[in-house]
């Protein structure tokens, strides 16, 4: 069975909430193109696993920096190993169970959870506010919902960032401007920058390395063991 994973729009959700666009729209073809093949490349995966380093300015101007290393697998299985400047933490998703570890207060807990990875995001952050990094991207229908959010899908050519030659592509409402950097060799995604234009202390940055295609990931990966000495406790939902 091929890879099934979804992007789900936490970054707008979380700081930059866009809305249906209305008004003029302005799509250019070859930005368009670029997210279909975008799309394409990673719906014929059947596993993968690539590094997410994000830089965060929320509305009260808080900075939060984190690296994370995502590895996915079929259509439901996902291990996420999380470090970040408010502490380190893990996800587990295997089938019908979803564990996640706080290694700075050695807990944990376990829930019963959906078994495919679109309902799995869809259900953890609804509930427990939790932003899966192995989102971003990923949805099949990635360049309708850029479309049907964003006024403006702008292509700026080609261009160098990190030593990589990249499609530069532009989309922006009303609320805020993404700016998103697709290495021209692989068509995965390299960079994404996500700016306010309602509130100037809202900044989001990641930078996406390390793709591996079609790794061989052991199942025991996915598979979550509670640490000896730690202690399972409720996972709280979001107020």
């Amino acid at each position: 069975m091929k890879l099934k994973i979804f992007f789900y729009a936490i970054i707008a959700s979380l700081f930059f909430a866009s809305c249906n666009s209305s008004g003029s729209k302005e799509y250019d073809t070859r930005a368009v193109e670029s997210l279909d093949k975008l799309t394409e490349t990673i719906g014929k995966m059947e596993a993968l696993s690539y590094t997410v380093q994000s830089y965060v300015v929320n509305d009260k101007s808080e900075v939060i920096s984190k690296t994370s290393d995502v590895y996915l697998k079929g259509a439901n299985k996902m291990f996420i190993e999380n470090k970040s400047s408010r502490g380190n933490k893990s996800f587990w998703y295997n089938k019908g169970k979803f564990a996640y570890f706080l290694y700075n207060k050695n807990e944990y807990d376990i829930l019963d959870a959906p078994d495919n990875t679109l309902k799995l995001i869809d259900s953890i952050h609804s509930k427990y506010g939790i932003y899966f990094p192995a989102a971003d991207f990923l949805y099949p229908t990635l360049t309708d919902d850029m479309m049907d959010n964003y006024n403006q899908i702008l292509f700026f050519g080609t261009e160098k960032v990190d030593d990589i030659d990249c499609t530069s592509l532009e989309a922006s409402n009303e609320e805020n401007i993404i700016q998103i950097w697709v290495a021209k060799e692989t068509n995965l995604p390299h960079k994404m920058v996500i700016t306010s234009k309602t509130n100037k202390n809202k900044y989001y940055e990641a930078v996406y390395t390390n793709w591996r295609i079609n790794p061989k990931l052991p199942d025991v990966l996915f598979a979550f063991q509670p640490p000896s000495g730690s202690k399972q406790v409720k996972f709280q939902p979001k107020n």
